[in-house]
């Protein structure tokens, strides 16, 4: 399954501890948004541990589960981070094999 996890932390060190987590699970797209494709249990391991890093009084995740046809079906405008068809170009993600 396909996510989207866009976050907004408070400070820089909690925010760098989400940065990493959600490295180790995903790709970061943008400076406060990661795509991941994780198993459901990949994801309720990853969830637990942002919840951990979070102070939910000032800091928030938000968790977008994505269908495959509807992640395949995205557009990227401007460079992508894993560029499929070179920088600044309106691009279809390509279904994986």
């Amino acid at each position: 399954m396909m996510y989207v996890i866009a976050y907004d932390i408070a400070t820089n060190e909690r925010r760098t501890r989400v940065l990493n987590a959600l490295r180790n699970s995903g790709i970061p797209v943008q400076r406060s948004v990661a795509e991941c494709e994780l198993t459901p249990a990949q994801m309720v391991i990853l969830r637990e541990a942002l919840v951990k890093l979070i102070k939910p009084t000032v800091d928030q995740v938000r968790i977008y589960t994505l269908c495959q046809t509807c992640y395949f079906r995205s557009e990227v405008l401007g460079p992508d981070p894993i560029p499929l068809a070179g920088p600044l170009s309106i691009q279809k993600r390509k279904r994986r094999p």
